[in-house]
C-alpha cells in the first residue's frame, strides 16, 4: 500500500523580497486508496437509522437517509438487508431478506422524518439480531449506524455499549458507524467501529458516500493509519504563526491528525510569517507520522492489494474458562502436554497478588479439525471435546464446570512453519512483514519491534539475527521446523 501523499498549497507563489510576508498554506494529506482484489462478497447489511430530535438540525437527517438510498441503490437483489429506525422507540420497518425490491426499501426510507429522544443502543441492537439472524458464511455480515451519536434513552453507557458492539463481532456481526452533523460524539462512534472491527467516517457532504460505499461494500478497512501527528518545520526566520484548524498538540508540540481514512483528505490551514528573502529559501518542511492498522489474521487479503500473497492463515482457537470444586494455587503455571498441545493455567490477572488460591481455571488445545477461516466465535462443541482430553490428562479439571459466559474464541495467523515471517519485500521498496506469528506473537512482540526497527533503518537487525524468518524462505523451500508449537 502507498504512504499518504502530502501536499503544501501556499496562497500566493512568491513572497517579499522588502517587507515581512504573512502568508496562508494548506497543507492536503491524501491517503491512499484501498483497493480489493476479485469480487465483493455477499452481503448481509442491517441499516440503522437515527431519526431523533437532534437529526432534524444542519441537515443530518437528510444525509443520512441519502447514505442509506445511496447503500440500498448498491445491493445486488442477492444481497440481504434489514431497515431499523430508532428515535426514544425502536422500529423495524423491514425485516432481514433479500434486496429485490429496492423500490420499496427507497420509499420507506424517504418517509424517515426526526422524532423525539435517542435509544442508540436500542436501535443498534435490533439492527445486530436482524442481521445475526441470516448470518451469510463468507459474506460481510454488518450493521451500518447512522447517527450523530448523542444517545440518551436506554443505555448510553459508552463502555456498556461497546462492549456488546464487540461481543456481537466476535459472533460475526461487525458494525460501522457513520457520524452526521458538526456536534455529533465522535468518540462514542468511533468507539463502536473500532469495537465492532469495522470502519468510522464523518459524513460532511453526500458527495463522499460513493468513496465510502466503495470501500463499504467490499468489507475492506477503510482506516489507513492511526495516530496520525503533523511535525512543522519552519525555516530559518520563519515563524508558525497559527494553526487554523483545532487541532490538539503531543508533548514535542506536533498537531494531532484524525485518523487517515481512505477517500477522505485531511486539509491543515497554517498562518506563517516570512521575513524579507530573495531567491528561493526554505520556509517550512513538514513530517507526517502515523500508526499502519495490524491487520493479524487478515494479513493476506492486505498484502494482495499490493500484489504479494503472503503465505498467513487464519485460524480460530479457542478457551474453555471453567469453576473447580477446589481452590488451586493462584501461582500455578501453565502446564502443556506437548503430545496433544492441551494446556492450562489458572484464570487470574497475574497483577493481582492480593490472592493466594483461585477456584477458576481455563484450558485449551489446538483441536485438528478446525479449519482456516475468519469465524471468530465461540463453539459449544469445543466443550465436550477439550474435556475429552482433560479427562485423561488433568481428572481434577473433568470435574470442573465450564463458565460458560466467559469461554472464548480468537484467531491465530499461522504461517505454514508456525514461524513469523519477519523483514522486507524484495518486490516492493518500503514494504515490511511482522506477520504469522502463530500464537507467538505477544510473547516476541517486544523483540519484533526493534528488529523491525533497525531493518527498516540499518537494513538488518544487529541486536538479534533474524534473518531465517524471511519472506523469501517459502518460495526457496527453506521452511524452519521445530518438535512442537503452542
Amino acid at each position: 500500500m502507498k504512504p499518504p501523499a502530502v501536499e503544501l498549497v501556499p496562497l500566493r507563489p512568491a513572497v517579499r523580497s522588502d517587507a515581512p510576508t504573512a502568508l496562508d498554506v494548506l497543507v492536503r494529506i491524501t491517503p491512499p486508496a484501498v483497493e480489493a482484489a476479485g469480487a465483493r462478497p455477499a452481503l448481509n447489511l442491517g441499516l440503522v437509522i437515527d431519526r431523533s430530535g437532534s437529526m432534524g438540525g444542519q441537515n443530518k437527517i437528510g444525509y443520512a437517509r441519502d447514505a442509506a438510498a445511496f447503500a440500498v441503490r448498491e445491493l445486488a437483489p442477492t444481497d440481504r438487508v434489514s431497515l431499523t429506525i430508532f428515535d426514544d422507540k425502536v422500529e423495524t420497518l423491514a425485516a432481514s431478506g433479500p434486496a429485490a425490491d429496492r423500490d420499496r426499501l427507497l420509499r420507506l426510507i424517504a418517509g424517515i422524518h426526526p422524532g423525539g429522544s435517542t435509544a442508540l443502543h436500542g436501535g443498534w441492537a435490533e439492527g445486530a439480531k436482524q442481521v445475526a439472524g441470516h448470518l451469510v458464511a463468507g459474506g460481510l455480515n454488518r450493521v451500518l449506524l447512522l447517527s450523530d451519536g448523542l444517545a440518551n434513552v436506554g443505555e448510553s453507557r459508552p463502555d456498556a455499549i461497546c462492549t456488546d458492539v464487540h461481543a456481537a463481532s466476535a459472533k460475526g456481526v461487525s458494525t460501522t458507524a457513520l457520524g452526521l452533523g458538526n456536534d455529533y460524539n465522535e468518540d462514542l462512534l468511533e468507539a463502536m467501529a473500532r469495537s465492532g472491527d469495522g470502519n468510522y467516517y464523518y459524513v460532511e457532504s453526500p458527495r463522499q458516500l460513493a468513496a465510502i460505499f466503495r470501500t463499504e461494500l467490499r468489507g475492506l478497512s477503510a482506516t489507513v493509519g492511526t495516530d496520525a501527528l503533523l511535525a512543522l518545520e519552519p525555516g530559518l526566520g520563519v515563524a508558525v504563526a497559527d494553526v487554523l484548524n483545532d487541532l490538539d498538540r503531543d508533548p514535542d508540540g506536533r498537531c494531532r491528525l484524525p485518523n487517515l481514512v481512505s477517500g477522505f483528505p485531511v486539509l491543515v490551514v497554517l498562518r506563517l510569517e516570512i521575513p524579507p528573502a530573495s531567491g528561493e529559501c526554505r520556509v517550512l518542511t513538514v513530517r507526517l507520522e502515523w500508526t499502519a492498522p495490524c491487520t493479524g489474521a487478515r494479513a493476506r487479503e492486505l498484502a494482495q492489494t499490493a500484489g504479494i500473497d503472503l503465505p498467513v492463515e487464519p485460524q480460530r482457537r479457542q478457551i474453555v474458562w471453567a469453576k473447580s470444586e477446589k481452590n488451586l494455587p493462584a501461582n500455578l503455571p501453565m502446564v502443556i502436554d506437548i503430545g496433544s498441545g492441551f494446556h492450562f493455567r489458572p484464570a487470574r490477572d497475574f497483577n493481582d497478588s492480593a490472592h493466594e488460591f483461585t477456584d477458576e481455571v481455563f484450558f485449551a488445545y489446538p483441536d485438528p479439525d478446525e479449519k482456516s477461516s475468519l469465524a471468530a466465535n465461540f463453539d459449544e462443541s469445543f466443550i465436550a471435546k477439550v474435556y475429552e482430553r482433560a479427562r485423561h490428562r488433568s481428572p481434577f479439571l473433568f470435574a470442573t464446570k465450564p463458565i460458560r459466559e466467559r469461554c472464548r474464541a480468537g484467531l491465530y495467523e499461522n504461517s505454514p512453519d508456525h514461524h513469523a515471517i519477519l523483514g522486507g519485500c524484495r518486490e516492493i521498496e518500503g514494504l515490511y512483514f511482522a506477520n504469522g506469528f502463530s500464537g507467538h506473537g505477544v510473547m516476541h512482540s517486544p523483540a519484533t519491534g526493534r528488529a523491525l526497527a533497525e531493518i527498516i533503518l540499518d537494513g538488518r537487525a544487529s541486536f538479534l539475527d533474524v534473518s531465517s524468518l524471511h519472506f523469501e524462505r517459502f518460495a526457496r523451500g527453506k521452511l524452519l521446523h521445530e518438535t512442537a508449537f503452542i
